[in-house]
């Protein structure tokens, strides 16, 4: 295996970039807005650390025998043998690494992570969900709707769109109640989400000795520049630009 480049953030939804961790495109569908499923074919590869701007619901559609597969997600390494019954969740924004040693293919459901919320989110009102990593777990009725989703937009049938909202929607509600955490709304206007915080202070921490422009701050963390700077001054108390004056005064004494 051959460490590929990688991108910091990936639109999984893209031919182009996905083709650069060596993925081949197979088929590629457009479920509901936001919502997309993409069938790849994936040789042996090994991804450097990136993280996704969609949610992903990974679902093994063939798999060689002895495949090895090892991830890293937020610092926590798994490995485990891969076989079809295995479902991987891998929410937007939270960096991972992974590598297998054979060939496998699998189809990726990426999820827009605003649509998820809003989706999902009139399950439960006024709490914000916030889906959790997990790997190689065992869902059947994931892999169900996976595969139903799929054989339809293959050969769609009488009522096709009909069909696909109600599996989405049992999709969008089982992922809400089995694999995400929730929290009052009140409670979420802390700004950003963790992971992003943490990417933006490290790339701050990493860049003092040059200039650090508010729109490279804000590309660090996917955001629009007017959203990013409302959001950090809600997570740390201060404006961006206050932000990287006052590290800057701590590196000095």
């Amino acid at each position: 295996m051959h460490p590929t480049s990688a991108y910091s953030s990936i639109d999984c939804t893209s031919e182009v970039e996905m083709h650069e961790f060596g993925a081949m495109l197979l088929q590629q569908a457009s479920l509901a807005e936001g919502i997309d499923l993409l069938h790849y074919h994936h040789p042996p590869a090994e991804l450097t650390t990136s993280f996704s701007q969609q949610h992903l619901i990974l679902i093994n559609t063939d798999v060689s025998p002895d495949t090895l597969v090892e991830q890293v997600t937020e610092g926590k390494l798994q490995s485990t043998e891969m076989n079809l019954e295995q479902v991987i969740i891998v929410p937007a924004q939270v960096e991972s690494s992974a590598r297998w040693n054979r060939s496998h293919s699998y189809l990726s459901l990426c999820i827009e992570p605003s649509v998820f919320s809003q989706r999902a989110g009139q399950l439960i009102p006024e709490r914000s969900l916030e889906l959790q990593p997990k790997f190689a777990i065992s869902d059947s009725l994931i892999r169900s709707i996976g595969l139903a989703l799929k054989a339809e937009t293959d050969s769609p049938s009488f009522g096709a769109q009909i069909y696909l909202d109600t599996l989405l929607t049992t999709l969008l509600t089982h992922l809400a109640k089995r694999y995400a955490t929730s929290q009052l709304v009140e409670r979420q206007r802390s700004g950003l989400s963790p992971q992003r915080l943490r990417r933006v202070v490290d790339y701050v921490q990493t860049s003092l000795d040059r200039n650090i422009s508010l729109e490279d701050l804000a590309a660090v963390a996917c955001l629009s520049v007017s959203h990013f700077s409302e959001q950090f001054k809600l997570a740390v108390g201060t404006s961006p630009y206050r932000y990287v004056t006052q590290q800057r005064v701590e590196k000095a004494k």
